[in-house]
């Protein structure tokens, strides 16, 4: 077997294989590269450490994700039948390497909106330098152009429209010093200028589109880890919550009013069991979330020590916890919840 006739995409989904000690189903591993926050995927893609490849390609539909690993049976590194996937070849691309800004269990869900308000902001900003006041926003959703309308309102409280400018292009620049600006810079908008797509990007540099795809989201996952540095560019980033599931965000409204779970769970009719899920899955999700009512840190520190292959085998290791909190512990070392 050779990587000759293996592009980017291939390599992202053996990796995502290889990171799991047993077989999985296409149905579990297509929740991973897809970012379906199911309880098995959360607490699995944590357990193994795979956090970073989480949800990766959210777009990516069933049928094509099944043709892939059609196509990787066929050429012989995996195998796959009614048991599930297996990896028959070893991954030695440096893809891990190569890529290794993904976090797409932090920004899964908030890259592409992120992303699309950027390219808004970027056109109006050189449209108003070109003083046109008449265009087609490149940005068509209207969400997006009521955030970046609201963006700009708070802008302009302290600032004129030239200052606003120029202060969003420092942090801009910024940025693009240290990220691969080709990849990003044609896509931008302005004046009697149309930015361009990934695809048409990624011809341009004569890349391959799913390579172009990683390099992008690479960039921009790099870029979101560290939007502190860039105050401006900060306030375009949807808060975290985005990337809960919808039931999962109802039951943190409900938290953050002030309720119990037990009032939660009535208001809702939901079992203790989905609760639970919602709870490890807001652990894993928002950094300010408290989980002390259920475990302690020196509980999380002694979870965090150990190598694990399952729960089970931290079930035996330590017998007071249920595998509730066991869930909790696996997820709060990584996802800075606090147990106070």
């Amino acid at each position: 077997m050779g990587w000759a006739n293996v592009d980017v995409l291939d390599d992202y989904l053996l990796h995502v294989i290889a990171a799991f000690p047993r077989k999985r189903k296409p149905a579990f591993l297509y929740a991973i590269v897809t970012g379906k926050r199911t309880g098995q995927a959360v607490q699995d893609s944590h357990l193994f450490d795979v956090t970073r490849f989480f949800g990766c390609v959210p777009m990516m539909r069933q049928r094509y994700f099944d043709a892939r690993l059609g196509q990787l049976r066929d050429a012989g590194w995996i195998a796959l039948d009614e048991d599930g996937v297996s990896l028959l070849g070893v991954p030695e691309s440096g893809f891990a390497e190569r890529f290794a800004n993904l976090d797409g269990f932090s920004f899964q869900s908030r890259t592409a909106p992120f992303f699309e308000r950027l390219l808004l902001v970027v056109q109006v900003f050189s449209n108003w330098k070109h003083e046109r006041k008449r265009y087609l926003p490149i940005v068509r959703d209207e969400e997006t152009q009521f955030v970046v309308k609201q963006w700009l309102g708070y802008l302009l409280q302290e600032r004129t429209r030239s200052e606003a400018r120029t202060a969003f292009y420092r942090e801009l620049t910024m940025w693009l010093q240290d990220a691969k600006a080709d990849l990003y810079v044609p896509r931008f908008s302005g004046g009697d200028y149309i930015g361009k797509t990934g695809l048409q990007v990624a011809d341009e540099l004569d890349m391959e589109p799913w390579a172009y795809y990683f390099e992008w989201l690479d960039g921009l996952h790099k870029l979101l880890a560290w939007l502190e540095r860039f105050p401006m560019l900060q306030k375009l980033m949807p808060d975290a919550t985005r990337e809960l599931t919808t039931s999962a965000q109802e039951t943190l409204h409900l938290l953050r009013q002030g309720l119990d779970t037990e009032r939660v769970m009535a208001i809702r009719r939901l079992k203790w069991s989905t609760i639970q899920d919602h709870l490890v899955e807001i652990a894993a999700t928002v950094p300010d979330f408290s989980v002390g009512a259920w475990i302690d840190e020196a509980t999380v520190d002694g979870v965090a020590q150990g190598t694990w292959q399952s729960l089970k085998e931290i079930k035996e290791a330590f017998g007071e916890l249920d595998y509730f909190q066991i869930r909790l512990a696996l997820i709060v070392k990584r996802s800075g919840a606090k147990c106070n």
